[in-house]
């Protein structure tokens, strides 16, 4: 039976105004070859480190992810390449930084992910049909996972989650991508799975099922596999202490708004980071000459979450780098800030998850969790 074109969206995200994508997608292997002498030729290969964290531009990340899923190009085609270039055996790249120099900060982050590419592949052969069930990999049955087709309440959460229409401006800039490009960045990943599995409480196989069918780049064991490490269930250590603030999390990547103003038209008239990361921020007396007025999402968002902007946070524009420990929110990549106001919906750790939470603040904490492989 041909799926319907708004897919059981009851308020499917339409295009905006001049908004431009960050993957416009290709196939084939002779574009997959035609990308990957792109970065080399450009020096994106060695500067991916620092730049991959990125969510506007075509060229923040390789975008490598769909032509691997698709069979366009493997992971040894890339590496070849890259030795290439580390030891400067062909012309491809020479004048682009660290040509012919061994490997180098990029060069080596981008074999990592290739690695935990692997890594997850291996998890699937070991925990076969596990990769798909609840518990996950951790056989972890203790919390008791919100269903939508149980609760009435909880499928209204699930379908404004799913439309970009929760109230918060990354989660709903992120979803509205990924319906209409089928991309949206690992960064945006790994919040939206955050959001939907440890702050909504859902089933997290809602969202792996979604993005399997909304990805160009949808990989089996990659997509399942960080699916169950963002929701606490998968292999990770920490668990469900693993948790993302999207507040904190935009003013470290999307300091100015860019992103989210991009895909959510509707606050393209703001210019506080505040209002736009969470447009409940906007003074009731403004919101109606703003067009905001009588929005469900900006009047009832799903969730208020705390975070002042100035205290850690990336208000400096620290998007396109990555720093050390206490520099910043949480880390990923391949596949594939704020702060709160009224008391009564205040969330302070408690009943955020019923079994606690712990916002992450470095990157080398979430070190190799990468929803692309390889982004």
């Amino acid at each position: 039976m041909p799926l319907r074109t708004d897919l059981g969206l009851s308020h499917p995200p339409e295009w905006p105004p001049n908004a431009t994508t960050a993957h416009p997608f290709h196939g084939g292997e002779t574009t997959a070859h035609e990308r990957i002498k792109h970065l080399v030729q450009s020096g994106n290969m060695s500067t991916y480190k620092d730049s991959r964290n990125g969510m506007l531009g075509t060229d923040f990340s390789t975008k490598l992810s769909a032509w691997l899923a698709l069979g366009s190009i493997t992971a040894r085609q890339i590496h070849a390449y890259l030795l290439d270039f580390e030891e400067g055996t062909t012309a491809l790249g020479k004048g682009a930084q660290g040509y012919g120099k061994g490997e180098n900060r990029g060069t080596a982050a981008l074999r990592f992910e290739l690695l935990w590419r692997d890594y997850m592949r291996l998890c699937t052969r070991k925990f076969r049909p596990r990769l798909f069930r609840i518990e996950g990999f951790r056989n972890d049955d203790s919390y008791p996972w919100t269903s939508p087709s149980k609760n009435a309440a909880a499928k209204e959460t699930l379908m404004r989650f799913l439309e970009g229409r929760t109230g918060t401006g990354l989660i709903d800039a992120s979803m509205r991508e990924l319906y209409l490009t089928g991309y949206t960045s690992n960064r945006a990943r790994q919040n939206v799975a955050s959001f939907l599995a440890k702050r909504l409480g859902m089933d997290w196989r809602i969202g792996a099922e979604w993005y399997e069918c909304m990805l160009t780049d949808y990989d089996l064991s990659n997509n399942w596999g960080n699916w169950q490490y963002n929701a606490g269930v998968g292999n990770d250590p920490r668990g469900e202490a693993r948790v993302f603030n999207p507040i904190k999390q935009s003013f470290d990547y999307d300091p100015e708004g860019k992103y989210i103003r991009n895909w959510v038209q509707e606050l393209r008239q703001l210019n506080d980071p505040q209002a736009i990361f969470q447009a409940w921020k906007v003074p009731e007396a403004q919101r109606k000459s703003l067009g905001l007025g009588g929005l469900q999402w900006v009047e009832r968002p799903l969730k208020r979450i705390e975070f002042h902007g100035g205290q850690n946070s990336g208000s400096g524009g620290r998007g396109n780098r990555r720093g050390g420990r206490n520099s910043r929110g949480q880390d990923g990549h391949i596949n594939g800030a704020g702060r709160r106001g009224d008391g009564a919906s205040r969330e302070k750790g408690r009943g955020e998850r019923r079994r606690g939470e712990r916002e992450i603040r470095s990157m080398d904490e979430i070190e190799g969790f990468n929803m692309l492989k390889i982004d």
